[in-house]
Parts: structure tokens; sequence; C-alpha cells
């Protein structure tokens, strides 16, 4: 039996990072795409709602559009009140 004992965060070639290994990034959106994860429930809001907060950290109205029709399209927000569904095609 080997009596030497060490620790992995002693060895000189060890390093550690604040930020997320790409390797293991790759590796969970995999996992997400396999549909391993329960998805989380769309945010409710209303179109104005919506469009008022994306507005207000946006630089100009392209980005406004473009961002409005992802956070619909990729299922993170959904439309609540009169208007069309969430899940119609925006283009």
């Amino acid at each position: 039996m080997l009596n030497q004992n060490f620790d992995a965060f002693d060895l000189p070639s060890t390093t550690w990072s604040d930020q997320p290994d790409p390797a293991e990034l790759a590796a969970l959106e995999d996992i997400r795409q396999a549909g391993w994860f329960d998805p989380e429930p769309p945010l409710l809001v209303s179109l104005l709602d919506l469009v008022e907060a994306v507005s207000a950290v946006s630089d100009n109205e392209d980005e406004v559009l473009v961002t409005v029709a992802h956070m619909l399209e990729s299922g993170s927000v959904a439309l609540r009140g009169e208007g069309a569904p969430a899940n119609s095609p925006l283009h």
C-alpha cells in the first residue's frame, strides 16, 4: 500500500480558473439538446413589456427586433394577452 498522500490542488501543474472550460460548456449544451434537462417554462410577458425591456438595454431598433424574435422563437419567453401565439413563426 502506498503511504504517499497528496492533494490534487497542491500539484504545481494544477491551475484554477474562474472561467468555465469550453469542453464542459460544449458537453452541457449537448446534454441540454438531447433533452436530459427539464425545459424551463417560458416567462409570460406582454409584447409591450418585452419590447420595452429589450429596448432599455439595446443600442438600436434592429437589435431590439432580432433579440425579441430570438427570445420568442427559442421559447425563453411567451406572449400573454392579446396577439399572436408565441409558437407562430416570426418570418
